[in-house]
This record gives structure tokens, C-alpha cells and sequence, in this order.
């Protein structure tokens, strides 16, 4: 080969690699290991900045035999944030808020018109801090703990990353202390997931975190603040949400009605603790506490 010719095409090859688009060197989102960095990148920054993500969700009242009907919406955001640990696990440390919204008005309410019982009722806006997990690494030999979710599904220029998670575990509102609020001994409920990004983003070997949009879903029980207790039925929930890199991002309504009520939230929390909050334990806090809001 010419002098020239090997000049041409080590400039080439160096361009490529500066831009990230030799190809050997992107990610392979059918290899575990790649995988499981994708999805960090997906769900948060590896730099170990927080990242936010809202959502703006329906939430639909079905009851027995009757068509499924919107009462209410709820618009909120996670704020989270990646700590790398030294067996290449890393804790996803978060908290959370969530506002029900009025549907005619578009407004965040207190208050909610139970059309069962034909009653106001004060309602309880999410505070959940934190709510957080940890995401082992693929082991030495292959196998994935987080195949679940990791599992791409690779549709040309874009990927999806679906997870499913049923729920089934003692409720923490026992009929016997919360009679009006409990809807039994055991809770049960299904998150959905989608979460969706550009391939090219994807697999990028140079980036931290991807820019990903979401769908969300939901099935699950009576709100304890509701007061429905054991009546036969439950709520679907139907959002979406995309990825955001500061507080700031965030719709006015959502900055704005959380820097006057929870300002803790404008950021992820700094280290992991636990037990994880829930709508459900925070609603028991909140009532042990005599700390329920008052229907104005």
C-alpha cells in the first residue's frame, strides 16, 4: 500500500473512533455485560449526576362489571442518581413525588369526590423518599441476575426495554388498624415499564446516560385516602414520562408546587438507606403521626 493510502487510512480510522462509530467498539445489546451498561445509561448517569424523570398518568376507577372510567390524574417525577460500588454492582438511590390532578381543571387538588361513596375526601399527595435498589453485575461466568432487565428488543434505529413487575406482599395496612383505608391482608399490584431510546444512543461506548422516553402502567389497589376499603375493584394507571437531566427541566407545575411543599426533592438523595417508602407505609406514617391533611 502506497504512503499515502496507509495515511488516508489511519485518518479514517482515527475519525471513526473519535466520533464512536467503529463499529467493534460500540455497545452489543445481546451481550450481558453491554447490556447491563446499557441499562444503567438508560435508567440513570453513570457519572453519578441525578437525573429526573416525570410522568403524567390517568388513573382509571374499574369496578365489577362496569366500564373502566377516569377519576383522576397524577403527574410527578423520580429524582436518582448511580453510585458505583467495587464488585461493579451499582445502588440506583432515588425519591420521589407524585400530585393527583383534577381533571376538569387541570389543577393539583386536595380534595377528591368519591362517586361509591358520593363523599369528599382529603387526598394525600406521594412523598416516597427513597426508593431505591440495587443492580448486581453480570458474574464472572455469563450468568445475568439482571437478564429480566436487560433484555433489549432492537427495532432498527430504535430499542425498547420492557419490565414487568407483579407485586404480592403483606399489606402495611391492616384491616384491623385502618378499616376505611385497608383493602385487605395482602397487596397486589403490576408495574409496566417501556422504556424507549435511539440505538445509535444505545450503544454509544462514550455516553453516561441516554436520553430515553417511557410508557408506564399500572395495576393495583384502592388508594388508602380514598376510604373504598374492601369494595370490589381496583385502578389502572396510564402515563408516560421521558428522562431529564436537572430539576429544571421539569414542567412549572411540578417545580413549583414541590418547591413550596417538599423542596427536599428538587435532588436525589446522596447515599443508599432503606426500607423503601410507599403510597401505602407513608400513609400509615402519616396517620400514626396525626399528620393527615384536613379537607379545606
Amino acid at each position: 500500500m502506497k504512503l499515502k493510502q496507509i495515511v488516508l487510512s489511519c485518518g479514517l480510522a482515527l475519525s471513526l473512533a473519535a466520533t464512536g462509530l467503529v463499529a467493534d467498539e460500540r455497545l452489543d445489546l445481546t451481550d450481558s455485560n453491554d447490556a447491563y451498561k446499557a441499562m444503567l445509561r438508560l435508567v440513570g448517569d453513570l457519572n453519578g449526576a441525578p437525573v429526573f424523570k416525570d410522568w403524567d398518568a390517568t388513573i382509571f376507577m374499574a369496578l365489577p362489571g362496569e366500564k373502566p372510567e377516569p377519576i383522576i390524574r397524577t403527574i410527578g417525577f423520580n429524582a436518582g442518581k448511580m453510585i458505583p460500588k467495587d464488585d461493579g454492582s451499582y445502588e440506583w438511590v432515588t425519591r420521589e413525588v407524585s400530585y393527583y390532578v383534577d381533571l376538569k381543571t387541570g389543577e393539583i387538588t386536595e380534595t377528591w369526590f368519591n362517586p361509591v361513596t358520593e363523599q369528599t375526601v382529603c387526598v394525600l399527595q406521594v412523598a416516597n423518599d427513597p426508593v431505591s435498589n440495587v443492580f448486581p453485575a453480570p458474574a464472572q461466568d455469563g450468568s445475568n441476575p439482571m437478564a429480566f432487565f436487560t433484555s433489549f428488543d432492537v427495532m432498527g434505529d430504535v430499542a425498547a426495554l420492557r419490565w414487568d413487575i407483579p407485586l404480592k406482599y403483606p399489606n402495611p395496612l391492616s384491616p384491623e388498624e385502618f378499616p376505611k383505608e385497608s383493602t385487605g391482608d395482602t397487596y397486589i399490584a403490576s408495574e409496566h415499564f417501556f422504556f424507549f431510546a435511539r440505538t445509535e444512543d444505545l450503544t454509544d461506548p462514550s455516553s453516561t446516560s441516554t436520553p430515553t422516553h417511557y410508557a408506564w402502567a399500572r395495576t393495583g389497589p384502592w388508594l388508602p385516602w380514598m376510604m373504598l376499603a374492601d369494595t370490589p375493584g381496583h385502578l389502572i394507571y396510564s402515563g408516560h414520562g421521558r428522562k431529564y437531566d436537572s430539576f429544571d427541566d421539569l414542567s412549572e407545575q411540578l417545580k413549583s408546587y414541590t418547591l413550596k411543599h417538599f423542596p427536599e426533592y428538587v435532588t436525589a438523595p446522596d447515599s443508599f438507606y432503606q426500607p423503601n417508602e410507599t403510597s401505602w407505609t407513608y400513609y400509615a406514617k402519616m396517620k400514626r403521626a396525626n399528620k393527615l391533611p384536613e379537607c379545606k
